[in-house]
């Protein structure tokens, strides 16, 4: 009768640990904005998260926004991926809003992909790490009322890369 209740609440300690630390990190980021004399101040920040529960009951939670100040002016913008195993697809959605699609700049790898774009004020970078391997050059991408989405095949796993190395 009281097992549902202690996992319960043990889901509920989990995630006010999750929320001290994220109110420690925005702390922290503040603090070293405002020392460092980051023009951040003059211009609104984003910063957030979203939490979801597995079904194990494992509460998952991910960052977003600026919480990454590669250049001045620069933002991270907001993004998730889904993987769908039936259609080996990976498809990745970045919001992007106030530039134009000839302003985005894309560029992948097998792990990862980088994404930079430009236009007036509005600056976006990120070095997005993918859930699984994937095969670049069968990208394919759209961009309609700010939203980037790309779509990538899921390198099969028996197609990985093979080198023999001979010793000398």
């Amino acid at each position: 009768m009281f097992e549902g209740r202690k996992r319960f609440r043990d889901i509920l300690d989990e995630l006010d640990k999750l929320i001290d630390n994220i109110e420690k990190d925005i702390e922290d980021s503040l603090k070293g904005m405002y020392e460092s004399g980051s023009k951040f101040f003059s211009k609104p920040m984003i910063y957030g998260f979203s939490m979801k529960i597995e079904p194990d009951g494992k509460p998952v939670l991910k960052l977003f926004g600026d919480r990454k100040f590669l250049e001045e002016g620069f933002r991270e913008p907001f993004y998730d991926q889904f993987v769908d195993e039936n259609k080996g697809e990976l498809k990745l959605v970045v919001e992007l809003p106030g530039v134009e699609k000839e302003d985005i700049d894309l560029n992948a790898l097998e792990d990862e992909l980088t994404l930079s774009a430009v236009h007036g004020d509005r600056k976006y970078k990120a070095k997005i790490k993918f859930k699984v391997s994937v095969e670049p050059e069968s990208a394919t991408a759209s961009y309609r009322n700010g939203i980037l989405e790309v779509t990538f095949k899921i390198r099969d796993k028996s197609n990985k890369r093979y080198k023999k190395i001979k010793l000398e």
